[in-house]
């Protein structure tokens, strides 16, 4: 992959960011808006963007494909929050800072930032491997993660999100060849293609209802950031070279674990009350710091897995 159109697609991501943190700071879009753009783009339109790759065919090797990417991803997400755990309980951390470190470190933003990217570099394989990091998400991140922020039970409801309804709806379609007639697809897929400025925008009003300085002088965050965005990509990367998968699919998967912290985790920690500060700006660094990093894993993928 020409790694200028690595930095073309970087640079695109930038410019959305900008214009949201532009709309954010003259007050065009506020707080609440913005939470309720967030809300449509997670309830509607990541739906529409996962059904809009059932207008590929897949074969039996495809499905294999998907389901090592699972078991991949499965694997790194599992073993980086089984890891923090032991941490923390080693250092005997309060629960706050373990529930958030974890959040933190384990889940990358695999929707708001990974989608786009992967979908802008790699096309309907971007969109078909996002249901392989969305479903391992949700159901890490339901069954585990939100216990260690809220104390409560997991309940089977809580995966019920329409991201992984409509993944469910999805797989069956995949293999039982199910179209949606072309009427239908285009506006499938033309509602689906509005994830890409919509949640960029929505990171970019975020940035703008904070000082950016302030994010810098969060020292916690620094080792977070490293973390997430170099040493686990990198760990996964030397994983990916062992699995049997086109070297094109191997980077589609990394990418989508290098992408910086989650948001998801920002919204869990604020309602919960359990370090929301660090958790916030955190995920804010760690998503500048993403235009530059990104390339390093590229580059180091590329070479690490062969891809020409």
């Amino acid at each position: 992959m020409p790694m200028m159109l690595v930095f073309r697609q970087i640079l695109c991501i930038l410019l959305y960011i900008l214009v949201g943190y532009v709309a954010g700071k003259i007050h065009w879009i506020g707080p609440e808006l913005r939470k309720d753009l967030t809300t449509l783009c997670a309830n509607l339109i990541l739906p529409f963007t996962i059904l809009s790759s059932s207008r590929q065919t897949l074969d039996a090797q495809g499905f294999k494909n998907l389901g090592i990417a699972v078991a991949v991803i499965l694997l790194v997400f599992g073993l980086t929050l089984a890891v923090s755990l032991l941490i923390h309980r080693l250092r005997r951390s309060g629960n706050a800072i373990r529930a958030a470190s974890t959040g933190l470190v384990t889940f990358p933003n695999c929707t708001f930032l990974g989608l786009p990217l992967c979908q802008a570099l790699f096309g309907d394989m971007g969109i078909l491997y996002n249901v392989a990091a969305l479903l391992v998400f949700n159901v890490l991140f339901f069954a585990v993660q939100y216990a260690l922020f809220t104390g409560e039970r997991f309940h089977l409801r809580l995966l019920l999100t329409p991201g992984m309804v409509s993944t469910l709806i999805l797989i069956p379609m995949l293999l039982l060849q199910i179209h949606f007639p072309d009427p239908v697809q285009t506006v499938v897929g033309n509602i689906g293609s509005m994830i890409t400025p919509l949640s960029l925008i929505i990171i970019g009003v975020m940035m703008s209802e904070n000082r950016l300085v302030s994010l810098l002088t969060e020292k916690k965050a620094y080792m977070i950031v490293v973390i997430r965005n170099l040493v686990i990509p990198l760990l996964a990367c030397l994983l990916l070279r062992i699995v049997p998968l086109e070297s094109m699919e191997k980077l589609c998967v990394l990418i989508y674990i290098a992408c910086p912290c989650a948001t998801l985790t920002s919204l869990y920690a604020i309602k919960a009350d359990k370090e929301p500060e660090l958790c916030g700006r955190t995920v804010l660094m760690s998503t500048l710091f993403f235009a530059v990093t990104l390339p390093l894993i590229i580059a180091a993928g590329q070479r690490i897995l062969n891809v020409t």
